[in-house]
C-alpha cells in the first residue's frame, strides 16, 4: 500500500515540479483557472438563490407583484376603474395567503409559466394577500381593509363578487373542475350565506381591459379560477396559460 501511494506522489510531484520549470504552462493555468472560476459564478450564484428561496418559501412573483391593502390600494385596483388597467390590460389577479399551501402550490405553476419558454405570452401577475394585516380577523373587524374589499354588503362588493361567480361558472375549466366543493367555493365567494362568507385562495382572476369595456358589470373579469389544478408544475402553468388564451384545453387530472 506504501508502494501505490508513494507511487501516485512521485506522480504528481514529477508533474508540479514540470510545472515550475515549465514557464509558459503557469500564465496558461492561470488564464484557464479564472474562467473556470468565471464559468462556475453563475451556476453557483443559482444554485444559492434556489436553496434560499427553497428554505425561505420566497414566492418571488407573489411578493414582487403585490398590491398592498395599505392605504386602499387593493381596493383602487379592484373598485376604480382608471387604476384596475392602468398598468396593463391583461394580468392575473390572485388573491393569496401567507399560510396557504394551495396558493405555494399554485405559485410553482406561475412560476413555471413566467420562465419555461414553451409559454410565449407577456404573462402579467398582481397579487393581494388577504391576511396583510397581521392578527386581524377580516371576516368580523369592518375596519379592516380586506373586510371593505371583499366581506362589506355594499354593492359594489356584492357586484364584484357575483362577477367572479359568473366569470367561474361560465368558464371552460368549470366543466372540468365542477363539483360539490367546487361549487361550495363558489357560492361562499358570491355570499349566498352570509354567515359562512369566505374567501378561498388561490382565487385567480383574469383581468382583460377589453372584457370590461364590453360589460363594465363584469369589472374585466374574463375568467375565474379556485384552486390550480395539475399533476405537474408544468400541468399548472399550461392550465393557467389556456387561462390567459381563454381555450377550452383546460384539462382535469
Amino acid at each position: 500500500m506504501k508502494r501505490i501511494f508513494s507511487a501516485i506522489g512521485h506522480f504528481f510531484g514529477s508533474i508540479w515540479r514540470w510545472i515550475k520549470e515549465t514557464a509558459w504552462v503557469q500564465p496558461l493555468l492561470i488564464v484557464s483557472l479564472i474562467f473556470g472560476v468565471i464559468l462556475l459564478i453563475q451556476p453557483i450564484s443559482e444554485g444559492i438563490t434556489s436553496l434560499a428561496d427553497s428554505i425561505s418559501k420566497n414566492e418571488k412573483y407573489y411578493k414582487d407583484n403585490k398590491v398592498t391593502l395599505v392605504n386602499n390600494r387593493a381596493y383602487n385596483l379592484v373598485y376604480d376603474d382608471d387604476t384596475r388597467f392602468k398598468d396593463y390590460d391583461k394580468y392575473f389577479l390572485v388573491f393569496v395567503s401567507k399560510t396557504c399551501s394551495n396558493c405555494s402550490e399554485a405559485y410553482k405553476g406561475f412560476k413555471t409559466l413566467m420562465e419555461d419558454d414553451t409559454f410565449t405570452e407577456d404573462y402579467k401577475i398582481k397579487t393581494i394577500y388577504i391576511d396583510e394585516q397581521k392578527d386581524v380577523d377580516f371576516h368580523e373587524d369592518k375596519t379592516s381593509y380586506m373586510y371593505k374589499l371583499f366581506f362589506s354588503g355594499n354593492d359594489e362588493v356584492i357586484d364584484f363578487r357575483d362577477a367572479i361567480y359568473e366569470a367561474a361558472t361560465n368558464s371552460p375549466y368549470y366543466e372540468e373542475v365542477n363539483t360539490d366543493e367546487y361549487d361550495g367555493y363558489l357560492q361562499a365567494i358570491r355570499g349566498e350565506d352570509i354567515s359562512d362568507d369566505d374567501i378561498y385562495t388561490p382565487l385567480i382572476l383574469l383581468m382583460d381591459k377589453e372584457t370590461f369595456e364590453a360589460d363594465n358589470k363584469s369589472f374585466g373579469i374574463k375568467e375565474a379560477l379556485v384552486g390550480l389544478k395539475g399533476s405537474s408544475n408544468y400541468d399548472k402553468a399550461r392550465t393557467l396559460d389556456h387561462c390567459w388564451n381563454t381555450t377550452d384545453e383546460f384539462e382535469r387530472d
